[in-house]
């Protein structure tokens, strides 16, 4: 009976964090996701208005509204992401929803993270990341 207990202690112990508490998984919204499946799914309108998302990696729902001068797949630089009532700046690959026949005709699913557009500002734009 001895070790089955011994067991029972071992198994609580390590399924408690260092401070003694339940372990549970991190949060996405943490600065440890690492890949596009941990980071959360959020509308632009959270991007814009939440600033705890600052520095955040997530993935984010919309349409490509434009990419002015820039070819779609394997180009990067400044596009936009847009839904009906917003729009945000996205730095990065250019998808290939995004050429010119097929504009605001495919939603896209976008893992990117949030930063300032210029330093010290509430302004926001997205770096978009691999997936």
């Amino acid at each position: 009976m001895l070790p089955t207990a011994v067991a029972l202690v071992c198994i609580t112990a390590c399924a408690r964090g260092p401070s003694g508490q339940a372990g549970s998984l991190p949060s996405p919204l943490d600065a440890g996701v690492l890949r596009a499946s941990q980071a959360p799914i959020l509308g632009l309108p959270d991007i814009l208005a939440l600033d705890s998302l600052v520095g955040k990696r997530v993935r984010v729902l919309g349409w490509c509204v434009s990419a002015p001068g820039l070819l779609a797949g394997r180009r990067s630089g400044a596009w936009f992401l847009a839904t009906p009532d917003t729009s945000i700046e996205v730095r990065g690959l250019v998808p290939l929803a995004c050429g010119p026949t097929r504009i605001r005709q495919t939603l896209l699913l976008v893992f990117a993270q949030v930063v300032p557009s210029v330093p010290d500002s509430a302004e926001r734009l997205l770096l978009r990341l691999p997936e």
